[in-house]
């Protein structure tokens, strides 16, 4: 195994982890006007550059492509050296005991949103969990163009390449794929800081639902949980969070402008921009919805928003008809993002709405989101798997095909996508198991195992932040594994184990 292409993945990932400080700092010297406090994340931050230029010096070679089992070793890896140095602050502030300041580490680089951390916490944590929600999903994402695909790209995230987006493994491609990456998750963390602050919040507050809801981090933070705009800019931006990342990519970079070069020609290339941005505009809006993992995502919504709204109507939980839509249009998307946020903590969870909650949970998002689950599109190929299985059983000489927005779906990934399921199930049946052991009841440990594969931390009527408080040391670490795995799914796992393996010897046949 290349251990030095290891290296210089880790030392990108601690230079970007030091990039995201600035927020905790620029808090503490503007409003709180504290040196002390901003010299303390000024040597974090210090030292995790410090640590990456040391990675990058033992890292240093000329990598071509990126290898399949050093690219799965290299991000199973990066969330463990990540969350050390995120938990600093949690620890040293006294917040949190350095088991649990890993645990809600890694739950806020996961995007899973575990919240253990008190809600008496200082708002300069609450700022730093945010940013490392945001940090997790950016680096997911520029996993998801440059890592991922090479891992586990036939499991279903190469059925994102019928949005017009290609993958790599050439070295140069993959950088320029990430920078074009980040650039497009910051724009729609601009865009949604835009929602936030027009709905009613301050600047501090709108900065950290952004950067929440678009991460699909959640928590227990929510302010002005009375305003209905603000929880109508939370569900915003919580269906674009749900959204395929990659669709917006071909979206945004077909609608940017000529770059400015002033000179004869320039004036006349941006009138013929905006002669063709009306076309553009409408030719992306029936690309995006003719997209049948979007048209099957917003299906579902709304299909369940229906039967959530009689089910609170029929047993009287609301009499207002506008608070019952939003309410139940809110928690569905909530869940269907993993995001994780409610409303009323106090409100009583029946039975159905578990059921509902679960479901949604499980489902998560578009397969090129932020979200966690098992995702819109490898749900719509079983299903068509069994539709096409019960026709050639009643015709057993019918040619059948697997399509997806009018492409056909390779064989190879079509029988990937089922094993990823089956593989799926014995693992949250086997990380149940592990947390029984470690001394949680059997429907907490059945509830923490969903939660944390399914990256969404709190399950309200299934398990809460207590629940994973008062776990042993040991369900604590198995709690940091689930939800690493469950956020690169398992197949990462494998191949990084199986990269291990020792040189056999040469046989003679």
């Amino acid at each position: 195994m290349n251990f030095k292409m290891i290296l210089r993945i880790q030392s990108q990932a601690l230079l970007t982890f030091a990039a995201t400080l600035l927020l905790p700092i620029a808090y503490s010297l503007i409003e709180l006007r504290a040196v002390d406090t901003t010299l303390f994340f000024t040597a974090i931050g210090g030292f995790s550059i410090v640590t990456g230029i040391i990675f990058n010096k033992f890292g240093v070679g000329r990598f071509q492509r990126a290898p399949v089992a050093e690219s799965a070793a290299a991000i199973l890896l990066m969330y463990p050296l990540l969350a050390i140095f995120g938990c600093l602050p949690f620890v040293l502030t006294g917040w949190l005991s350095p088991l649990d300041a890993l645990l809600e580490t890694v739950g806020d680089l996961t995007s899973a949103g575990l919240s253990i951390l008190p809600s008496n916490a200082p708002y300069l944590l609450r700022i730093w969990q945010s940013s490392l929600m945001w940090l997790g999903s950016l680096l997911f994402l520029i996993m998801l163009v440059t890592v991922l695909p090479e891992v586990s790209g036939c499991f279903g995230i190469s059925l994102s390449l019928q949005g017009g987006q290609g993958f790599s493994a050439i070295i140069g491609q993959m950088n320029l794929m990430s920078v074009r990456i980040i650039k497009v998750y910051s724009t729609l963390t601009a865009i949604s800081f835009i929602a936030f602050k027009l709905a009613g919040l301050g600047i501090w507050d709108s900065l950290l639902m952004a950067m929440r809801c678009i991460s699909t981090g959640g928590g227990d933070f929510f302010p002005s949980q009375q305003s209905i705009y603000v929880e109508y800019a939370a569900i915003f931006v919580m269906l674009i969070a749900c959204g395929n990342f990659l669709l917006y990519h071909r979206v945004i970079y077909t609608m940017l402008p000529p770059r400015i070069e002033f000179d004869k020609n320039y004036f006349m290339k941006l009138k013929q921009y905006f002669g063709r941005f009306r076309r553009t505009l409408i030719d992306n809006v029936k690309f995006v919805f003719a997209n049948e993992e979007m048209k099957v995502l917003y299906a579902t919504i709304l299909f369940a928003m229906l039967i959530l709204v009689f089910r609170l109507f029929s047993q009287g939980v609301y009499f207002d008809g506008n608070e019952t839509f939003h309410s139940s249009l809110f928690h569905i998307v909530s869940f269907v993002s993993t995001t994780g946020i409610t409303l009323d903590k106090g409100a009583v969870i029946y039975d159905f709405d578990k059921f509902f909650i679960f479901l949604m949970a499980v489902t998560g998002g578009c397969i090129g989101s932020v979200t966690g689950g098992f995702k819109i599109i490898r749900l719509i190929v079983l299903i068509k798997i069994t539709a096409a299985e019960v026709k050639k059983t009643i015709h057993p000489r019918m040619m059948t095909a697997i399509k997806i927005s009018d492409s056909p779906v390779p064989m190879r990934t079509v029988g990937r996508i089922l094993s990823f399921f089956f593989l799926a199930l014995v693992t949250m049946f086997i990380c149940a198991a592990l947390l029984s052991f470690t001394g949680a009841t059997f429907s907490e440990s059945v509830a923490m195992s969903i939660a944390c594969l399914s990256n969404v931390g709190i399950l309200p009527g299934l398990c809460d932040a207590d629940n994973f408080k008062h776990l042993s040391e040991l369900g604590k670490i198995f709690c940091m594994i689930i939800l690493i795995v469950g956020r690169l799914e398992i197949f990462a796992l494998l191949i990084a184990v199986a990269g291990l393996k020792f040189k056999r010897k040469k046989s003679n046949w």
